[in-house]
């Protein structure tokens, strides 16, 4: 159970005190709430309080001046001091609930707390080929990287806040993320972070470390990281990587998991790597039923810039609902954020699915999902479609990027987590394959290739590499194999010459580097006479040589 400290407990105590005096206008003021038909929480505020604005005030300031009875209800994230709030509105306008919520001292900002929907559609079950994976081009970024760590080691974490998992699954069991900083079923909290025995992250639905069950959640985690290469099922876009679980269904909660997710990078980042843990993508294929605008959720919709602060883009569905989200609203999609990207339901056929939400400024690109194919309950697979399918696609797409053979993105990542999150976002956007199709709908008009992407970081990757060079020629002396190590700006076809010291040319031959691996020509010199001789790469009028000796 999650875990407070004496000073809370004792504030918690006094709110008690508070609701049980409040008692007396009628009903309890929390129960099991009823859904409005947009699917929002009657009598459940979000509070978000100014930095310095103590919770004891907020609890003060309720119970002397609130026109109704109010308390708060739990801590949502105290680092963020976000609290949920309980009030009985009597019938007023939510509108003017929240007005009077916002103008109390201290109070940063206000939105209504609402149940989210999963944005998953049903499907044929027998459809059984898992066409996104290859349309995004993910089998050539197999051919350098799948998933699991950076070039540094630092190893690959990816969030999923959704309705609930099955971590023992066959296909996921692999790749679950565990909390190497706490001792499993010791009913301590040994790294201090509010939660005792955390191990895959944590169920807000129940406030237990056992994650709810629910196959939303799995289908999501199979898609973007499902064990490869291991002869059972699915893959995943990540053949390895470890999956963060957050079991949730309410906004309030959703907003939890958040403040667990930043400290656990924020950890990471501060101690290079000795705690927390290194996460890049965070998943959401849930949302708000109704129609509402990222304004009305300021608390929630603030907190995307708060994850790419410390380095986590989010990837989001929109809506499984054929409307114009610009107009319309949709929740988080409207968020503007330049850490979040959001995606559209995309077919086999390269079309937006009919049921799937647009905008032309809020979403950015489609991507796969009617018609996926991924994890199933008990050790099964099947068909998994919507919206909560295009967006493991390219979650799944950010961590693969990551564990690419990328110097500058792995030191970048350590060094300026936000730029690096930035980088791959660029590279994720200027990647996708335009399409007609998909022009009228999103803002980039095209579908998500993580191929694409990958050609793309290639040249941020290569960047400082201005100039052709040698770096060396080994063995030397060499009598049977030379290789000659060299460097380019670009992955273009390089000259390779070879020169006696008479000045007669005995070799040539050209290259084409190939990204993210090692920039080496091999020549066969067994037959050469023993000598100096001066090798060349040349392109245009750049040119580079170094001397080597052939032995006999």
């Amino acid at each position: 159970m999650k875990m407070n400290s004496p000073e809370k407990r004792n504030i918690m105590r006094s709110l008690l005190l508070f609701l049980m005096l409040g008692m007396f206008c009628g009903t309890p003021l929390y129960s099991q709430p009823i859904m409005d038909d947009d699917g929002r929480l009657p009598g459940q505020w979000i509070v978000q309080l100014e930095k310095g604005t103590a919770p004891e005030q907020l609890s003060s300031l309720l119970a002397t001046r609130a026109p109704f009875p109010a308390t708060v209800l739990r801590e949502v994230a105290g680092s963020m001091g976000i609290y949920l709030i309980g009030l009985e509105e009597q019938g007023q306008d939510a509108r003017q609930v929240r007005a009077w919520l916002q103008q109390l001292p201290g109070v940063r900002a206000v939105q209504a707390n609402y149940q989210v929907e999963e944005r998953a559609l049903p499907d044929d079950p027998d459809y059984t080929s898992q066409w996104g994976v290859n349309r995004i081009g993910a089998p050539q970024v197999w051919d350098f990287a799948q998933g699991g760590a950076t070039v540094n080691g630092d190893t690959i974490v990816l969030a999923v806040v959704d309705s609930g998992f099955e971590p023992a699954h066959e296909d996921i069991a692999p790749n679950m993320w565990k909390n190497a900083h706490e001792v499993p079923d010791d009913g301590i909290d040994n790294d201090n972070n509010g939660y005792i025995d955390d191990i895959f992250g944590w169920d807000y639905r129940r406030d237990s470390n056992e994650l709810y069950f629910d196959s939303h959640g799995l289908g999501v985690a199979g898609l973007m990281g499902a064990k490869g290469n291991n002869g059972l099922g699915v893959t995943g876009i990540n053949w390895d990587t470890r999956l963060m679980c957050f079991s949730v269904q309410a906004v309030d909660q959703i907003i939890s998991a958040y403040e667990y997710i930043i400290e656990q990078r924020r950890r990471y980042n501060e101690t290079m790597g000795a705690q927390g843990a290194f996460v890049v993508g965070l998943n959401m294929s849930i949302g708000l039923s109704g129609a509402v605008f990222c304004e009305e959720q300021p608390v929630w919709g603030g907190l995307f810039d708060e994850l790419g602060a410390v380095g986590i883009l989010t990837s989001a569905g929109t809506v499984n609902t054929n409307r114009d989200v610009d107009l319309e609203g949709d929740m988080p999609t409207t968020c503007e954020s330049e850490y979040l990207m959001t995606v559209l339901n995309a077919t086999e056929d390269d079309d937006r699915y009919s049921s799937s939400g647009y905008g032309k400024v809020s979403i950015d690109m489609a991507a796969p999902g009617q018609g996926s194919y991924s994890t199933a309950p008990f050790n099964r697979y099947g068909s998994f479609g919507g919206n909560s399918a295009a967006a493991p696609h390219l979650t799944g797409s950010i961590g693969l990027l990551y564990s690419l053979p990328c110097q500058v993105l792995a030191d970048l990542a350590l060094s300026d987590p936000p730029a690096a999150a930035r980088l791959v976002r660029d590279v994720l956007f200027e990647g996708v394959d335009v399409m007609p199709t998909f022009k009228p709908f999103s803002v980039t008009g095209g579908r998500l290739n993580v191929e694409n992407a990958m050609n793309l970081l290639s040249e941020a990757c290569n960047e400082g590499e201005s100039e052709v060079d040698i770096f060396t020629v080994y063995p030397n002396p060499a009598s049977t194999w030379v290789n000659i190590v060299y460097e380019t700006p670009d992955y273009e076809v390089y000259e390779f010459r070879v020169y006696n010291t008479l000045g007669q040319q005995v070799y040539r031959a050209t290259d084409r580097p190939v990204q993210f691996t090692p920039k080496i020509l091999e020549v066969d010199v067994s037959n050469w006479q023993a000598g100096v001789y001066i090798v060349e790469i040349i392109r245009g009028g750049e040119m580079s040589a170094q001397s080597f000796v052939v032995t006999r």
